[in-house]
């Protein structure tokens, strides 16, 4: 079947209905632009996932609402007038059997550990800290290097190397130094003792202590969007499969999806990507050749098991993530819903903890089975961590994602840099989010990214791509942000509606 009769000028569609894709959607919807999104879930969010497990609501991975740009924390307040609550951050990061403050706290080293390690950590910096300053031009290329030349080598294998590995399921010196400089960039040693002693300087770099989250999970954020979309006559179509894409001039495309038996296809005068970007190389035409194809194979994805442990108990921890840096325990990361929200859990008198296991399709991990993955994070929790008694776990679920987070190898820049010379000549096909990006983005990173294409598309001339390649640490507070105002902006809502 095809369909003809909303076709014409400025129409978008939109591959995805993630944070990015609909945040594209939402700013075009608004603005009076005709919309279709092209979702192939049964449900909008993506990533932004919130899963009811009988009463118990979890996120794949808990996505805080967190960002240094205040006109987007306008927008955010606007979209969710009366339905975020504010929440202290209190993470930590379980190594060698004890717990620390994350970010990295000085002072919690020193009374955490040995006068022994804190001379071996300081030692391990000033060698680092020695070599840059006498090969200024070596390149650092690699995740382990990176770490090291902030942190030096003990703190680096203290804090960051087993967690690394496991996200990524591959050693530190084969992963790119650019994930460590998108995710931490200017934070060492020295801007830590720095804001320890200047906790008095309200000019200061501060570290963030509190952020705003939807009260009945982050998935709200993505529902939200939809329904203003549709509210303003355009659609959300979910359970469509994108099969191909034909590019028959400038801006000018046919998009081909399947949804249940039937195909159709839209025409369209821009698309808008948010699909993973090596995925969208292969499926657009003119097909590209086997040079382009082989980069677009070689763009991978790490995959995600989300396990939710339903307990019988008040709390188990004050904490809104906990970091595992230990090879020992499967899971790398984990989160308690509640204290988050109490709205995400049935009552006061349980909780529940979320546990993600970093994987790859047809990896060990992946290949166990639900039970198998559940009963070894029980072990983990009871046996090594002594969190809870077992009798006290009454529930679980578990969540298999794929494609979750892109996997910066030491060749990902130069597949990169071919797909996308390949791509750039098909005008009007856009890519946006952390898959069409390739840009291990946070949830605000993307939906801002998304909002931009959308200011882009509708004749501004900015670039979303801008967005998530700030060179200064995701975490710190400045006295002076700089303001990406670009889509639609107001007064936000007084904080007496924040509920």
């Amino acid at each position: 079947m095809v369909e003809t009769s909303k076709s014409g000028p400025g129409r978008v569609v939109i591959l995805g209905a993630g944070p990015a894709g609909l945040a594209v959607g939402h700013e075009l919807s608004v603005n009076g632009t005709k919309v279709t999104v092209l979702e192939r879930n049964d449900y909008v969010g993506g990533l932004c996932r919130t899963i009811d497990d009988d009463g118990y609501k979890f996120d794949l991975g808990g996505h805080r609402w967190f960002t240094k740009n205040e006109a987007l924390n306008r927008w955010f307040r606007r979209l969710m007038d009366g339905e975020y609550v504010m929440v202290d951050r209190v993470s930590r990061i379980y190594s060698g059997g004890k717990f620390f403050n994350y970010p990295i706290n000085f002072g919690d080293i020193v009374r955490n550990t040995s006068l022994l390690t804190v001379l071996h950590a300081g030692l391990s910096f000033l060698r680092a800290s020695f070599g840059q300053v006498m090969h200024p031009d070596k390149p650092i290329t690699n995740m382990r290097d990176a770490y090291t030349a902030q942190f030096g080598a003990k703190l680096y294998d203290m804090f960051f190397r087993v967690y690394s590995e496991k996200v990524w399921g591959q050693p530190c010196e084969e992963l790119s130094a650019d994930w460590v400089d998108q995710r931490s960039k200017g934070l060492s040693i020295w801007s830590l003792v720095g804001n320890a002693l200047s906790q008095s300087n309200t000019k200061a770099v501060s570290l963030v202590d509190e952020f705003m989250y939807p009260r009945d999970g982050y998935v709200r954020i993505p529902e939200r969007m939809a329904e203003d979309i549709v509210s303003h006559g355009n659609e959300v179509r979910l359970g469509t499969t994108v099969s191909r894409i034909l590019f028959h001039g400038p801006s000018d495309f046919e998009v081909f999806y399947r949804t249940g038996d039937q195909e159709v296809t839209i025409r369209t005068d821009a698309v808008a990507s948010t699909i993973p970007l090596g995925i969208l190389a292969r499926i657009i035409e003119p097909a590209c050749d086997d040079t382009v194809r082989a980069a677009a194979q070689a763009l991978r994805f790490r995959d995600l098991i989300t396990v939710n442990i339903r307990l019988k108990r008040d709390q188990v921890t004050p904490d809104t993530w906990i970091y595992v840096q230990d090879e020992a325990i499967l899971f790398g990361r984990m989160h308690e819903p509640k204290n988050w929200s109490r709205a995400m859990v049935p009552d006061d008198e349980h909780t529940s903890l979320v546990l993600e296991c970093f994987c790859s399709r047809g990896d060990h991990i992946w290949e166990m089975s639900d039970e198998a993955i559940v009963e070894r994070c029980l072990h983990d929790l009871v046996d090594k961590l002594g969190f809870f008694e077992a009798h006290e776990a009454v529930g679980s679920s578990v969540v298999r994602t794929i494609q979750a987070y892109p996997v910066y190898d030491l060749q990902y820049k130069a597949n990169m840099a071919v797909v996308q010379d390949y791509l750039q000549q098909f005008t009007g096909l856009h890519k946006v989010g952390r898959g069409g990006a390739f840009r291990y983005n946070n949830a605000d990173h993307s939906i801002e990214m998304g909002l931009l294409l959308g200011r882009h598309l509708l004749g501004d001339e900015i670039d979303p791509m801008a967005v998530n390649t700030e060179s200064e640490y995701h975490e710190e507070i400045r006295s002076a942000e700089p303001n990406r105002d670009h889509y639609l902006d107001g007064e936000a809502p007084s904080e007496d509606t924040v509920s």
